[in-house]
């Protein structure tokens, strides 16, 4: 039923558009057989077109009756349902994809250059229902790091976590998403190995049902080659 009335509501101008077209033929319907019957001087002729010109002004009623249905649940039935029941629109991301490393004119891995610790703002982290347990600000990471925190704030949608250059103002990256509120437990993972060595800011972002977004948590980490590599 509130899939009903949230489909009814967003789609509620071509509703109206096809009732009212379904409407003008039955009308142009009945208003064909009340000339017929008018202009008839047979019993079985009139009686033909009153029962036609009776089924089209029935179907008449109830294309009125669709239109005003429709326009009570688009604008009074429907706004009443509860944002935490409708869809929410999430991001389409890659799970695997953190960026490609730059490579020089050689065709060699670059490595991003160290950028000065502290320009990450990690006041959204004192949010208790959307934080970041691991890793911690300044933490090392090398290889597949586990992402764990809570994301959990009310009526929630999803959550991501994504990270850029620290310091710099390039596009965030998301790194994985998830839409099954976590309470001080596993986010998801990071393979670092595939970013480039050096410093970033790393955040967590939980989002509503509504669009809205408490203040990121966000660190600043460094990334070092793995061991293995």
């Amino acid at each position: 039923m509130t899939e009903l009335l949230i489909w009814i509501e967003s789609h509620q101008t071509w509703i109206y558009v096809v009732l009212v077209l379904v409407g003008l033929f039955y009308l142009r319907q009945a208003l064909g057989w009340f000339g017929e019957m008018k202009r008839t001087v047979f019993n079985l002729e009139r009686e033909r077109a009153v029962a036609g010109m009776r089924q089209a002004a029935a179907m008449l009623v109830l294309v009125v009756a669709l239109i005003v249905g429709a326009f009570i649940l688009a604008n009074f039935v429907g706004p009443a349902v509860p944002l935490s029941a409708r869809p929410t629109v999430f991001p389409t991301v890659s799970l695997l994809a953190t960026g490609n490393p730059a490579e020089s004119e050689t065709g060699e891995f670059v490595a991003a250059s160290p950028l000065p610790v502290g320009t990450s703002d990690g006041s959204g982290c004192l949010n208790s229902q959307a934080t970041l347990r691991t890793p911690q600000a300044g933490e090392i990471l090398s290889e597949v790091m586990d992402i764990e925190g809570t994301a959990d704030i009310e009526n929630f949608a999803f959550y991501k976590y994504e990270f850029r250059p620290a310091g710099s103002d390039q596009d965030w990256q998301t790194v994985s998403a998830g839409t099954v509120p976590v309470v001080d437990d596993l986010l998801g993972t990071w393979d670092t190995s595939l970013v480039p060595a050096g410093e970033y800011a790393f955040r967590l972002v939980v989002t509503d049902t509504s669009g809205n977004a408490p203040l990121p948590c966000e660190i600043q980490v460094r990334i070092v080659p793995s061991e293995s590599g």
